[in-house]
């Protein structure tokens, strides 16, 4: 089994690159993806919480944030 704390880390990696993929572009599509790249970031950290903690309530959530990301 995987340890929380390597979700996190991922989490954390991939918020990182969303933001400054943010911070440094131009172009809307890039900011829009690397937006996209934070809200997955933000979704793999209440999964992996929701894991740890036993209840479904973080999956359900991250269920709904992809589908309003993706509308």
């Amino acid at each position: 089994m995987v340890a929380e704390e390597s979700y996190l880390v991922v989490s954390l990696i991939l918020f990182l690159i969303g933001s400054i993929g943010v911070l440094a572009r131009r172009n809307l599509l890039v900011v829009l993806m690397a937006i996209e790249l934070m809200l997955n970031a933000a979704n793999l950290s209440v999964a992996a919480f929701a894991r740890s903690l036993g209840v479904v309530d973080g999956q359900v959530v991250v269920f709904f944030v992809i589908a309003v990301g993706a509308a």
